[in-house]
This record gives structure tokens, C-alpha cells and sequence, in this order.
């Protein structure tokens, strides 16, 4: 009987919860790089989850489960559109301080994909460690070794804009 509760339970949620949950994996989606397709991949991946809600273990992990679904269509879409659209340069969503001249973005671009990911969900959405290894699908471990990696890579895509130092 415990396990129709927890169905009743996330029904209930998706319901009462929509609007919060349509706009994290709205954020999400454009985040990874969907686009004018964020919206309606958010819609979809809400829609997969509510039709197949019987498959969550435990309802707590609701969120988390959605963003999994979100990120596995988005990375579906963007490989999608490469093969059709092969030129489109990949966006990187990193809110940067515009009085700096230092284009991130164009260096976030250049990472590997699992580095751009890790960065993008924890330097850009905000979220912890631990929700951006839930939403990658591996270890916190894992995306603690991606961002060390990336801030190396960065360190030295953006080197060049190392300030000159006036040497007495």
C-alpha cells in the first residue's frame, strides 16, 4: 500500500509544484545550451515524469529526478542539432561582471564537455556539488574532479588576460 501513497504523494506534487518545477528545468535547459527549445523541453521532460512517476523510488528525490530527465533530453536535443546544424557555435550560461573585459563564455566553451557541464550547473545554475552530480548522473566526487579540472583548463585559456604588471 506504501508504494501507491508515494504515487498519490508525487501526483500531488507535480500538480501543486508545476510552476516551480516548469522554471528550474526551464533554467536548467537554457543553461545547458537548449535555447528558444528550454521551454519545451522543460514541458516534455514534466510530462515523461508525471506518465512515468511509478518508477521514483522516493518521492523526496522528486526535483532531482526531473532534472536528470531534463538534462538527458537536452544533451539529446543539442547532439540533435549538431548533426543538422553542425556550425552553431554551443552558448555557456556563466553570469560574468561585465566591467571586466574577460569573455568566459568563449573560454567555458572550449572545454571538454563533462568540464562545461560541471561548470555550467554549479558556476551558472547554482547549484551544489552533490544536484549537479544527481542531474550528470555520477558522484559528487566526479563533478568535484571535473571542476578542478576546468578551473585548470580555464586557468589557462584566460591567461592572456593576465593584467601587465608595472615592474619597478
Amino acid at each position: 500500500m506504501k508504494g501507491a501513497s508515494v504515487l498519490v504523494g508525487v501526483r500531488d506534487r507535480f500538480d501543486t509544484d508545476y510552476t516551480k518545477l516548469f522554471a528550474d528545468l526551464t533554467v536548467l535547459c537554457r543553461a545547458l545550451g537548449a535555447g528558444d527549445s528550454s521551454e519545451d523541453i522543460a514541458q516534455e521532460a514534466l510530462l515523461h515524469g508525471r506518465e512515468h512517476r511509478d518508477q521514483l523510488r522516493d518521492e523526496a528525490k522528486l526535483e532531482s529526478w526531473l532534472r536528470r530527465i531534463a538534462a538527458r533530453r537536452t544533451f539529446e536535443h543539442l547532439r540533435r542539432q549538431r548533426r543538422y546544424q553542425p556550425e552553431e557555435p554551443v552558448r555557456a550560461f556563466i553570469p560574468v561582471d561585465p566591467s571586466i573585459s574577460i569573455d568566459v563564455s568563449a573560454a567555458i566553451i572550449r572545454l571538454p564537455e563533462r568540464e562545461r557541464v560541471a561548470v555550467i550547473l554549479v558556476y551558472g545554475v547554482g547549484y551544489e556539488q552533490e544536484e549537479a552530480a544527481q542531474v550528470m548522473n555520477v558522484t559528487r566526487g566526479t563533478v568535484a574532479t571535473l571542476l578542478h579540472r576546468a578551473r585548470r583548463h580555464l586557468a589557462e585559456l584566460l591567461a592572456g588576460y593576465a593584467p601587465d604588471r608595472d615592474l619597478p
